[in-house]
């Protein structure tokens, strides 16, 4: 048992010393309209922050798999009724694919990848909803692009562009999800591997 233990930590430590890692952090406004079966809505402005670790594969660091943490303002308004405003907090994994080669400066990318959201309160028209009025657990999906600009050995710049969708309804016993179209810059600071 002890030999498995020893080989499985060191194949882990090989692995990790041949990646590549980048940590960053983003943040921007998104643009949000709630679906709602019963009522027209018109859209809002919110605001998205981004906190992610990326970890590296391929020869030319063209792919990656990122891990964020996310908090997320969404806003829309109900006709009649008046604002629908929650703050959520969650975790999205997902996929970049990047252009270009591992020593470019300026690099483009694509974003697909899940998202597990909390709504942490809910809103409509100033008035808090209740826990039982609201859906907890929100699923949907997260699709961008954007490029990054090298500054200096170990930053980037990075602007992106996309939209994000719910797969969950987020009021109870309600048709209700939001479409997101969001933008947003930050900085990415890589530590990288040599050889690549």
């Amino acid at each position: 048992m002890k030999k498995i233990v020893l080989f499985m930590f060191f194949l882990a430590v090989s692995i990790a010393s041949y990646g590549q890692y980048r940590w960053e952090v983003s943040g921007g406004a998104t643009f949000s309209k709630l679906d709602l079966e019963t009522s027209e809505t018109t859209g809002g402005a919110g605001f998205y922050i981004n906190a992610g670790y990326g970890y590296l594969m391929g020869v030319r660091a063209r792919t990656s798999i990122v891990f964020s943490l996310d908090l997320l303002q969404r806003t829309s308004e109900i006709e009649g009724v008046g604002d629908a405003e929650t703050l959520q907090v969650g975790f999205n994994p997902k996929f970049r694919y990047l252009t270009g080669g591992g020593k470019d400066r300026f690099r483009g990318f694509i974003n697909v990848g899940p998202s597990f959201r909390v709504n942490t309160s809910f809103k409509i028209d100033g008035r808090k909803l209740e826990d039982k009025e609201y859906e907890q657990l929100i699923i949907g999906g997260v699709y961008g692009v954007g490029f990054s600009q090298m500054i200096g050995e170990m930053f980037d710049v990075m602007a992106e562009v996309g939209v994000m969708n719910d797969f969950v309804d987020n009021l109870t016993n309600t048709g209700s999800k939001f479409f997101d179209v969001y933008a947003r810059v930050g900085v990415r600071f890589r530590i990288y591997d040599a050889r690549r």
